[in-house]
């Protein structure tokens, strides 16, 4: 690494971003962004490195609109810059690193989100070693979309947030970390796999709903859903997708959607491990209403997921079969 290198970062907002303001001390978005280096001098020994604010977020107002804009963003200069840092508010950093590796295939370059759990500005602030590890990280030869923070680097769409409390705010649940910066840098994971040149393509479709399924849950609330606009329903549910279905009102529901052209995406409210509708006689009642489970993937991935393929490819069929494929290494196929 040197300042020979060139690197883009993308300020979107976030609480690395944010300094208390009167009267109440609540957390705002600041103009941080513009003045990283002030901040973090240590960051131009690095690379040359240019700041661009994109937005001043709290990051629960990104959109998919907001992820089409940073994905074509990095896209025009992809062959100008040897990294990109894009600093993030972590309550939805996990779903904005799902949207950009999808958008973003074979990538050539790091394209590294990070933040903090206190403002940059703040004394005790985790964000300055955030942000020298990820400008570290992304001028290495890591060429996917991935989270750091707290030393560890993870594959975007396999990360989560775990904690609002400690500085290791993320884990991956269902594959290793790619790499972990301490006394030296050390490389784990197992690279993406380049499937032809650099493209940007995709869209989303934002008419998807995640409802976390709970024991006694009527079925009226399912069928109230008929009469609303959605195109896909990702249904959280116990165990390896365990619909809670006696009397077959839930299953019938589903079918009932189903048929209307709504995919149904069912997930696990464990994050470790993976959905097997065909395991127990309760995840059959879901497979058999025509859902279709979504592996080993994180809550946030999936639910962007369904967003992409329902944008990009619309009809319910091709939906429900690319659910299963890995687009970015999202999924594990294996058993």
């Amino acid at each position: 690494m040197s300042r020979e290198n060139n690197l883009l970062i993308i300020h979107t907002g976030g609480t690395l971003g944010m300094r208390p303001r009167e009267p109440d001390q609540a957390l705002a978005p600041d103009e941080v962004g513009r003045t990283i280096l002030e901040f973090v001098p240590e960051l131009a020994t690095l690379a040359q490195i240019e700041t661009r604010v994109l937005y001043n977020l709290d990051s629960t107002d990104i959109r998919p609109e907001h992820w089409l804009h940073m994905a074509r963003e990095i896209s025009s200069g992809i062959t100008s810059y040897d990294g990109v840092v894009i600093t993030h508010g972590t309550d939805a950093m996990a779903y904005t690193a799902s949207a950009l590796s999808f958008l973003l295939r074979n990538l050539p370059i790091p394209v590294i989100l990070t933040g903090s759990q206190r403002p940059l500005a703040d004394v005790r602030s985790d964000g300055r070693a955030n942000l020298i590890g990820a400008v570290d990280l992304a001028l290495r030869e890591i060429r996917e979309v991935a989270v750091y923070f707290d030393g560890k680097l993870y594959r975007g769409n396999r990360a989560t947030k775990y904690s609002t409390f400690a500085f290791g705010a993320f884990r991956s649940p269902n594959f290793p970390l790619l790499a972990e910066l301490g006394a030296s840098y050390q490389r784990f994971g197992t690279s993406l796999v380049d499937d032809g040149p650099f493209r940007c393509e995709g869209r989303f479709d934002s008419r998807v709903m995640a409802v976390h399924g709970l024991p006694g849950q009527h079925s009226d609330y399912f069928e109230a859903l008929l009469e609303v606009d959605i195109r896909g329903l990702l249904l959280v549910l116990p165990g390896v997708g365990n619909l809670p279905d006696r009397d077959g009102a839930l299953s019938t529901a589903l079918e009932k959607l189903t048929r209307k052209g709504t995919v149904v995406a069912v997930g696990s409210q464990s994050p470790h491990g993976r959905v097997r509708l065909e395991r127990y006689e309760a995840g059959r009642r879901a497979r058999d209403a025509g859902a279709v489970g979504i592996g080993d993937m994180t809550i946030e991935a999936a639910a962007v997921k369904l967003m992409y393929l329902l944008g990009t490819h619309g009809d319910p069929e091709i939906v429900r079969r690319k659910m299963a494929v890995p687009l970015a290494g999202e999924i594990s196929t294996s058993k």
